[in-house]
């Protein structure tokens, strides 16, 4: 019998996906382990595309993207925050979890550290470690409200240390630093050499305090910064993507993107170009409804005697499990079972993820409501 490596048949799965496929096997379950916006395409977007499909020319793209989406791209980043880019830093992606294993794989190698926050997006440990990397934690714990710690932070940097991922707004903690921890980082980064990769996802959907772009703090020649059409502008089925790369590295990450998927969909990159031009005020319609769900679900929690974290930005809410005293996957199962409510267990975004669980709110109201009401049964029922 042929078999995988050992390496792979080592890698777990996301507890995540673990959840999803659970909960579709459960006729009426609540959904509220995804991250995926309950909002349809934009039809502003599909009402764009009608002519391009009409003319059926689909086709390969150049690997770095179309030029007409990164030009508009180019456009975006200046008029909206200022930010000057040239055509050649900005890269197209088909999804922005591309973006980070292009970057691991450009820039690894073997034995090499990247320095991941823990509790992190669960993927990033195993694409750190698919391209030949060592996982470097530093940890994001509740009594520092889940900032860095950076004096810990330098101690755990070694000679191998090569990248340091930021997330904010955070995925799954919800949590939004502030400008003097970006700048912590950039001081970081500059004193070890690191290149500081940016996931800013979740960019527009900061409901306290204000999203922080890594580019006013970090150098252009030592920052990767990564977003998404798929959070903005919940496009997610159409996997498009797009970072910001220096300019000495673009030729080198563009080879690994070209040998790894040659180029990214055709129709993605239209349906992105054509979101670029949807009135703001569409995407404020989605950020302010999934700050009402936000405001729902926390009300619902305090009635049910939860403790959480108050996210500041993303789509979740990260909530304490440990009084129930099972392991979060554990918790997750039995709340699916008795409730028919998934939601993601915490040790999938790392070891300091344990005793707790990760729901989103990027649901319907009616959804995030009657969840989250089950939730509170379930805490009673349970501890009563």
């Amino acid at each position: 019998m042929v078999k995988a490596s050992e390496y792979v048949c080592r890698l777990p799965r996301s507890g995540i996906r673990e959840l999803m496929g659970m909960a579709l096997c459960i006729q009426g379950a609540i959904h509220l382990e995804m991250g995926e916006p309950h909002f349809s395409t934009p039809p502003f977007v599909i009402e764009r595309l009608q002519e391009f499909f009409s003319r059926g020319e689909v086709k390969y793209t150049p690997t770095i993207g179309i030029p007409s989406l990164r030009e508009a791209i180019v456009r975006q980043l200046k008029s909206e925050k200022g930010w000057e880019t040239d055509l050649e830093q900005v890269m197209i992606l088909p999804g922005s979890l591309f973006g980070t294993v292009v970057v691991f794989r450009a820039m690894l190698e073997p034995g090499d550290d990247v320095l991941v926050p823990d509790p992190g997006f669960t993927n990033h440990f195993s694409q750190v470690e698919l391209c030949g990397g060592r996982i470097n934690r530093y940890f994001l714990r509740q009594e520092n409200d889940y900032l860095p710690d950076f004096s810990e932070i330098r101690t755990s940097i070694t000679p191998r240390t090569r990248i340091i991922l930021v997330n904010s707004p955070s995925n799954p903690l919800g949590v939004v630093f502030p400008a003097q921890v970006m700048e912590e980082f950039a001081r970081l980064s500059e004193e070890f050499n690191l290149l500081v990769v940016s996931d800013e996802a979740y960019e527009h959907y900061v409901y306290e305090g204000t999203h922080q772009p890594m580019f006013k703090f970090v150098p252009p020649e030592r920052l990767v910064s990564i977003f998404s059409f798929s959070k903005t502008y919940a496009l997610t089925g159409w996997r498009v993507a797009y970072m910001v790369v220096p300019v000495h590295l673009a030729s080198h990450l563009m080879k690994v993107e070209e040998y790894l998927i040659a180029c990214t969909s055709h129709i993605g990159q239209k349906a992105a170009e054509a979101a670029l031009d949807m009135p703001r005020q569409l995407v404020l319609h989605m950020v302010a409804s999934y700050d009402h769900n936000r405001r729902l679900a926390l009300r619902l929690l305090d009635e049910g005697g939860y403790t959480y974290y108050r996210p500041r930005g993303g789509y979740y809410i990260w909530i304490d499990i440990r009084e129930f005293g099972i392991s979060s996957l554990e918790w997750c199962k039995t709340v699916l079972q008795k409730t028919c409510v998934a939601l993601a267990p915490g040790d999938t975004f790392g070891q300091g993820g344990e005793g707790f669980a990760r729901l989103s709110f990027c649901r319907r109201e009616d959804e995030v409501t009657e969840g989250v009401r089950r939730l509170a049964k379930f805490r009673r029922e349970c501890l009563s």
